[in-house]
Parts: C-alpha cells; sequence; structure tokens
C-alpha cells in the first residue's frame, strides 16, 4: 500500500523533533536524516502475516519538511497481509494522529488504539474462517479418499483451497457488508 499525507502546520519550531518523537512511540527506527527529509522505517520479517498490529508490519516512511509543509510518502508492505478495510483504517487514523500531533502537539492514542483492537478482533475472526475452510477442505478429502479407496494429491490440495475460498469469501463480504 503507497500513499501521501500533506500537513500544513502553523508552528514550525523544533518541527523535526516533533516527527522524530512521533514515529518512535510506535517503535519505527529513524534510517535517514538529509535535508529535510526523515526516514523512518520498520523491517518486514516472515512472521508479518500473523501480526494482528498493522503498524508492525514492514514499512517505510519519508517525511519532508518544506517551510510549514509536512509531506509524508508512506509504503506498508502489505504483500503477506490480507489487507482487509480494517487495516487500512488503522493506517489512515495512524496518519490523522500524525496530523494532530503535529498541530497540536498532543497525540490522540485512544482513537488509534481502538481502531487497532477492531483489526486485531477482525483479523482472529477471518483465521477462524480460514481454519473453518481448511477443516471443511480436510472433511472432504477424507470423504474423497474413502470413497475412491485411494490416497490422491487431489486430496491434499482440497485443504488450502477450500481455506484460501473460505477466506477470501469472507474478506470480500466483509467489504461488501461496511458498504452498504
Amino acid at each position: 500500500m503507497k500513499g501521501q499525507i500533506t500537513i500544513v502546520v502553523s508552528e514550525t519550531t523544533q518541527l523535526p523533533e516533533k516527527i522524530i518523537d512521533y514515529f518512535k512511540q510506535f517503535d519505527f527506527k529513524l534510517i535517514g536524516d538529509e535535508n529535510g527529509c526523515l526516514k523512518f522505517s520498520r523491517s518486514a520479517t516472515l512472521l508479518d502475516a500473523w501480526k494482528t498490529n498493522p503498524l508492525k508490519w514492514g514499512s517505510e516512511i519519508s517525511v519532508s519538511i518544506l517551510d510549514n509543509n509536512v509531506i509524508g510518502n508512506f509504503y506498508i508492505d502489505t504483500d503477506a497481509q490480507m489487507n482487509t478495510r480494517e487495516e487500512k483504517v488503522v493506517w489512515q487514523t495512524f496518519f490523522e494522529n500524525f496530523e494532530h500531533y503535529l498541530k497540536t502537539g498532543l497525540s490522540n492514542n485512544l482513537k488509534l488504539n481502538a481502531t487497532i483492537a477492531e483489526s486485531k478482533k477482525s483479523r482472529i475472526s477471518y483465521i477462524g474462517w480460514s481454519i473453518l475452510g481448511a477443516l471443511c477442505g480436510g472433511l472432504l478429502s477424507y470423504v474423497y479418499n474413502s470413497k475412491t479407496q485411494t490416497s490422491s494429491t487431489l486430496g491434499l490440495l482440497l485443504i488450502p483451497i477450500l481455506a484460501s475460498i473460505f477466506l477470501v469469501w469472507r474478506i470480500r463480504y466483509s467489504k461488501i457488508d461496511n458498504a452498504l
């Protein structure tokens, strides 16, 4: 997921320090500070797909300061993620919180924590649906192998196929249900 945010601030004193403090609150590492451009990152790991907090995923954010404009470009590695609506809301709230922090000096972590909790609940629900799909696939595999008296690889393929089908169906259903 890629995006950009532009924030117009009235108070520019100690702006780089404020930006650094904000991202350090969420354990982002400052990896570059050149010509008014701050770069933050969080390394991607093999376990990112199992992390329930989207702010813990691999990501790279660069923040440029031009006069009283703060321009943030972000890239979040969503390749191994379900990339659901709830996870996108977490990132949107994170950047809204960033804007609020730069303008007022206060961080609204209650709203951000609430969106993270909602994302965790939905992710656990989605994992449950994929487990249900895997169980259905295992049952169908057992029935198929029992009826044909063979140990077919088709039976083994039914488990991940149905787990994926159930997961994709649930994510799409959630997007349609929330759009109404």
